[in-house]
């Protein structure tokens, strides 16, 4: 994509957001020109549940968010700064299966854009990321979010308290077995140098005293 060239006759940011549009239109042919022209043909994509590569795969990765949405999705705002561009868009979930039910989901879409040569200007995406949060999902669905918020949140917040206090107790406890150990084992050391030491003098005094003793009793003979 010549985005320097083609802002000429059309801004930047118009040219993005037509990119944007016809990528997660529900026209087949607009998103295969996009993926064709605009993407390069090992761009990666990566989302909370899948990673894989390929516009071929890509592409099917797209289509299946078709089966899955009423509708196309909402573009709430395009953010580009030449080599990135952020899409905040809300998918509009109805599985043709459950027709019934109806989910909006909050999704962060990164692209991210590359030279296909150097000082080209000619831009191609060579990733594409898809970030929601199971929040996001909990929350629109009414008992779901509910649940999530008033039970398993405030569940799982008095149980990492807890567990916390019981972790820090334990590392703390473990911390000062292993000092003590520490300076036990520095005693004993200490100890057994000093007995050792204490043997020592006490083999060299035995040791004079033999000689000193046997200086005696030649000196008794002599004068016998």
């Amino acid at each position: 994509m010549n985005l320097e060239y083609e802002s000429k006759a059309d801004p930047c940011d118009k040219l993005i957001n037509r990119v944007v549009k016809d990528l997660f239109s529900f026209s087949n042919t607009r998103q295969k020109r996009i993926l064709d022209y605009y993407y390069f043909p090992e761009a990666d994509f990566v989302s909370p549940l899948l990673t894989t590569r390929g516009v071929f795969n890509i592409r099917h990765v797209l289509l299946l968010w078709k089966t899955l949405n009423k509708r196309e999705p909402t573009i709430k705002n395009v953010c580009f700064n030449g080599q990135t561009c952020v899409v905040y868009l809300t998918q509009h979930l109805s599985p043709r299966l459950v027709p019934f039910l109806s989910l909006d989901l909050q999704v962060m879409v990164t692209l991210s854009f590359k030279e296909t040569e150097v000082d080209s200007g000619l831009l191609k995406i060579e990733r594409h990321e898809e970030s929601w949060t199971v929040e996001g999902l909990f929350s629109s669905v009414p008992l779901l979010s509910f649940w999530y918020d008033r039970v398993l949140r405030v569940m799982m917040g008095k149980f990492m308290s807890t567990t916390g206090e019981i972790l820090y107790l334990a590392t703390e406890t473990a911390q000062i077995m292993a000092q003590r150990s520490q300076e036990i084992e520095m005693s004993g050391r200490q100890l057994a140098n000093a007995n050792a030491t204490q043997r020592s003098k006490l083999r060299k005094a035995m040791s004079h005293c033999q000689m000193d003793f046997g200086c005696e009793k030649e000196g008794t003979k002599s004068e016998d």
